[in-house]
């Protein structure tokens, strides 16, 4: 016996990010923060960029490395941190 597996609708869960990234972004913007995200990285992306590990990027920001207004928290986003995407 074959069980119907049912396959994820690709569309729709792309679909439902972008609204939830777009209603992000206008409340971001509501509050005065409006963000180029262009220039602004995960901490794992920015890790990745630069051969670096996620440990010494965080110790950068704890140190004072990276200054604090190239790091961002994003509450509405589970407190992701944003790192602006320059070399330091």
């Amino acid at each position: 016996m074959v069980k119907d597996k049912t396959l994820p609708n690709f569309d729709k869960e792309l679909a439902d990010i972008q609204s939830k990234t777009s209603e992000t972004l206008s409340f971001l913007e509501t509050q005065g923060h409006r963000l180029n995200l262009a220039e602004w990285v995960t901490i794992a992306k920015y890790a990745q960029q630069h051969n670096l590990s996620t440990q010494v990027v965080t110790n950068w920001i704890n140190r004072g490395k990276i200054p604090a207004d190239c790091v961002i928290e994003v509450p509405e986003l589970n407190n992701i941190r944003l790192i602006k995407d320059k070399p330091y």
